[in-house]
């Protein structure tokens, strides 16, 4: 049994994270902001008659979230744990597609925020706790839609960029370290979110969040570069 933490558990991709990993009973520490959702996620891990992991919530909304509360964090799972196995960056927002011109200032901090801030709080209280480990994984989510159409990508396009560059400088800096450092470049799946700023596209078009969740943990645990996941 391995201990996993996943941001932005609550849907999407994170959500069929949880649900692969809770197969083979992990246990899992599922943060979100949104308490409902992570209580139906919650419930379909408990019922589930292939499964016997019983996950940890952690409510939090890291818009609002200060530097006492990532602690408070820490420190919980260093209480409770000791260690983690492995900590998806999965959480991320994204507004409507917007020139640089007209994005609205305040929308920009916040994505910026939640989507690049948040998770350099997440990494420094969680590295020591992915070294505790045999062999510690740190799993970004980054966007391959970014290389090749940037426009309009707005605060969401800068956030994952600077992510991406924060992942590499991990990597660099803790090469002797036995945590692994991958950044994974997703490209379109079916979510809400994408349904939202793509809705007159057929969802039926591109993969599932479930069949993404499962190439990317086989591919983790191979340990190994695919199409989208590069190991740093």
């Amino acid at each position: 049994m391995s201990i996993y933490l996943i941001t932005g558990a609550a849907e999407g991709l994170g959500r069929s994270l949880a649900l692969a990993l809770a197969q083979d009973d992990n246990q899992l520490i599922l943060l979100d902001k949104n308490l409902g959702a992570l209580n139906h996620l919650y419930d379909a891990i408990v019922a589930s008659e292939t499964s016997r992991a019983e996950p940890a919530l952690f409510p939090m909304d890291l818009l609002g979230a200060n530097i006492d509360h990532y602690g408070q964090l820490q420190t919980a799972l260093e209480s409770e744990y000791g260690h983690l196995d492995g900590v998806f960056l999965n959480a991320a927002i994204l507004p409507a597609f917007t020139p640089i011109e007209y994005f609205e200032f305040t929308q920009w901090y916040e994505v910026l925020h939640t989507n690049l801030n948040a998770n350099f709080h997440l990494i420094q209280q969680t590295l020591p706790l992915l070294r505790a480990a045999s062999a510690g994984q740190l799993v970004a989510m980054l966007d391959r839609n970014l290389e090749a159409n940037p426009a309009y990508y707005g605060a969401y396009g800068v956030a994952k960029a600077g992510l991406e560059q924060l992942m590499k400088t991990l990597a660099t800096e803790n090469q002797k370290d036995k945590i692994r450092f991958y950044s994974v470049k997703l490209g379109a799946f079916q979510s809400n979110t994408r349904s939202r700023q793509f809705p007159s596209e057929n969802p039926d078009t591109i993969p599932t969040s479930q069949a993404i969740a499962i190439e990317l943990l086989k591919a983790l645990q191979n340990d190994c570069n695919t199409d989208g996941l590069q190991k740093l």
